[in-house]
């Protein structure tokens, strides 16, 4: 006779409780970066008008992806990626309670809040990589998936909807709340980090023969993945191609805070809601890319996507009212979205596993690091008109894109291929 199924047998397979803790460590990080993209430009605009040096934080937030990326790969391949993540969250809380300080002495400028943002940002290029890995030992590899999905869908609700959201209500109660609210996130995800046991476990590095090979070993490690990017055709398009887009869609990125409210005329205290657009665009997509490659192809997606990009970007620039721009903005989240996860399979299957992390690191700090480019120019084309930086991105996207088309389609092709054979494990 068989027996029949326990409760325990049919009972589905739990992430369990480290998991959850990391999972909420993330939650508060990426509320923290949330609110400090919304936070630190309405703060700016209360010191200057000048749309130069609003697009300065823009160029400051970007920059350490373009300085440090490739050294924060190799080193978190060098150390305990949880315990990299305990510091450099350490580090951001200081930062915002030290910009506290400032604001309360009466010694907030411009280049306070540059120097802030940098400084977060750059604790940001050793938590973003180091949380992607430090995942996969909590759970099964089985689960790995679930687990991906959840981290996901937490930083998109967390960073692009609550996160914004959040910051410009605190900023109607004055300048300290939202600064109090990131310092006390990323406080807060020290402390659910430090509650998950294997922080305190001892962990070899992935690369262990790096790990003990001193500072030349360190560079040698860096080097490697530069060769790897610059040395592939694909993986070098990608990069440029991604660059493009990048200083296309934050030219007007840079100065939206202005636009907003003065060519939008949407209110300071809802700034945070109406950049919620592109964050729900974006989670929109995440519900429905799969299966527009299945009908479409990936290819169709990529490209389209990124060719409707551009067109948002100029439609949020011809449109006459804020609820037509809200529009265009979920539009662009929505595409800058679905185009990236059509893409980014090629990482995870066609690149070799064991320079993956700094393969990232180096495209990272080109497709990222221009962004300060884009950032200036558009704070320069905003001194003339707060429009015309969506304008011009737009039509830069659009000739990056078709440049960009053999890269693509190459790209899409690749993927496919991988994978149909079950993809590349390294």
């Amino acid at each position: 006779m068989t027996a029949a199924p326990t409760t325990e047998n049919t009972r589905p397979e739990r992430l369990g409780a480290d998991f959850h803790r990391f999972w909420g460590a993330g939650v508060f990080t990426n509320l923290a970066d949330g609110m400090l993209v919304v936070a630190l430009p309405l703060i700016a605009v209360s010191l200057t008008r000048d749309p130069l040096l609003i697009s300065g934080l823009t160029a400051a937030r970007f920059l350490p992806w373009l300085l440090l990326a490739p050294l924060s790969g190799a080193l978190i391949d060098r150390v305990h990626r949880m315990r990299a993540m305990v510091v450099s969250n350490t580090l951001a809380t200081l930062v915002m309670v030290a910009l506290l300080l400032a604001l309360a002495t009466g010694n907030l400028t411009i280049q306070v809040l540059y120097a802030a943002i940098f400084a977060v940002i750059a604790c940001e290029t050793v938590t973003d990589p180091a949380s992607r890995i430090a995942v996969v030992p909590l759970v099964p590899k089985r689960l790995l998936d679930r687990a991906n999905s959840r981290v996901e869908g937490g930083r998109l609700v967390a960073q692009d909807c609550l996160g914004r959201s959040v910051a410009g209500f605190l900023f109607a109660a004055g300048a300290a709340a939202p600064l109090l609210g990131i310092a006390g996130s990323y406080a807060l995800c020290v402390v659910l980090l430090c509650a998950v046991p294997m922080v305190w476990r001892r962990s070899a590095p992935a690369d262990e023969a790096d790990a003990h090979a001193g500072p030349k070993g360190f560079w040698r490690s860096t080097g490697e993945g530069f060769r790897q990017v610059f040395g592939d055709r694909i993986l070098r398009g990608n990069m440029f191609c991604n660059a493009g887009m990048m200083i296309g869609v934050n030219m007007g990125g840079a100065v939206l805070v202005l636009y907003a409210q003065q060519g939008l005329g949407v209110p300071a205290v809802l700034f945070g809601v109406f950049t919620l657009s592109s964050a729900i665009g974006g989670v929109l997509a995440t519900l429905v890319t799969d299966r527009l490659i299945l009908r479409r192809g990936r290819r169709t997606v990529v490209f389209g996507g990124y060719l409707a990009v551009a067109a948002c970007s100029v439609g949020v620039a011809l449109v006459p009212g804020p609820y037509t721009a809200f529009a265009f903005l979920v539009g662009l989240g929505f595409c800058v979205v679905a185009s990236n996860i059509a893409a980014s399979p090629y990482h995870q299957t066609v690149v070799p596993d064991h320079v993956r992390g700094r393969v990232a690191g180096v495209s990272r700090m080109i497709g990222w690091g221009v962004t300060p480019i884009g950032a200036l120019l558009g704070g320069t084309l905003g001194r003339v008109d707060l429009a015309l930086p969506f304008l011009v991105g737009g039509v830069i996207m659009a000739l990056t894109v078709f440049l960009a088309g053999k890269v693509i389609a190459e790209t899409a092709r690749r993927v496919d291929l991988a994978l149909s054979e079950g993809g590349q494990e390294g």
